[in-house]
């Protein structure tokens, strides 16, 4: 994917387009008027030899080859004309045909390239998903449980990108770490199966161990109970193919995900801890 200023884009699309009908208007002036050359302000002309400029540059990127090649042909032919005078460019009728021909030239192979390659606009909030400028679900979580960047990482630019079942499997991957983080804090030994895993944390929570308090006993148990109603409701589903998620649904777990992350990472991290004594 590639990011491209569209405004200015279409702007100098728009201002070659200009251009094109400025020196057309003014090839038929000189005619009349039997004029030999037509002189324009060097201002003017450098308003189109930079939009011709931006359109090689851009289109070098979007791998426009047709579009890249009229630019540098555009180029080309302005090297050839006269140092301007202090009045300007001064054309002659044959120089002008040579420049109308090469922007309208250029500006067709953009309007056709355009037409070949689809483009697509972003919904508001979206671009910041797919960019990621700062970490998906806040630094906090990224520090707890940086394996775990990857796949929140790609599950924003699932849902920026419209990918919702893929969206909620990352979300669900990025979950893994976590429920290892509070079973190695339990006591309990990680497992592939979630069922076993969380059977045996739950298990470890109901002892009553003299050295844990009652605010991480409390603790625990509400996150195994979220990790269980996540398996339930989510993970199984979407990882054992049984499930699509709309926009809706995808947006609901994204955000229901963040939050417990968010939680998690106040509490835990990947290295080994013992929340017995936490308060």
């Amino acid at each position: 994917m590639i990011r491209i200023p569209a405004g200015n884009l279409f702007a100098s699309a728009s201002s070659i387009g200009g251009a094109c009908k400025f020196f057309q208007v003014g090839r038929r002036l000189l005619r009349e008027q039997g004029d030999s050359l037509l002189v324009v302000p060097l201002g003017d002309i450098m308003v189109t030899i930079q939009a011709a400029k931006f359109l090689k540059d851009a289109s070098a990127e979007l791998a426009f080859v047709a579009c890249a090649a009229a630019a540098a042909d555009f180029g080309r032919i302005m090297d050839r004309f006269p140092a301007p005078s202090r009045e300007g460019l001064q054309f002659n009728d044959h120089q002008l045909a040579e420049l109308i021909g090469a922007l309208e030239y250029l500006l067709k192979t953009f309007r056709d390239e355009v037409d070949a390659r689809p483009m697509f606009i972003m919904p508001p909030g979206a671009v910041d998903l797919l960019e990621q400028r700062a970490p998906a679900f806040g630094p906090e979580v990224q520090d707890a449980f940086p394996s775990s960047e990857n796949d929140i990482a790609e599950a924003a630019r699932c849902l920026a990108m419209q990918r919702y079942t893929a969206c909620v499997m990352h979300l669900m991957r990025a979950l893994e770490v976590p429920l290892d983080a509070l079973a190695r804090s339990c006591g309990v030994e990680a497992k592939a199966n979630w069922n076993k895993l969380l059977n045996d944390i739950e298990a470890k929570i109901r002892e009553r161990r003299p050295d844990r308090d009652a605010v991480a006993e409390q603790w625990m148990a509400e996150a195994a109970t979220q990790f269980r109603f996540i398996k339930n409701a989510w993970r199984n589903h979407a990882m054992h193919a049984r499930a699509s998620y709309d926009e809706a649904q995808a947006r609901d777990i994204y955000g229901s995900v963040r939050g417990f992350l968010q939680q998690l990472a106040a509490h835990l991290n990947e290295e080994p801890t013992d929340l017995a004594g936490e308060s």
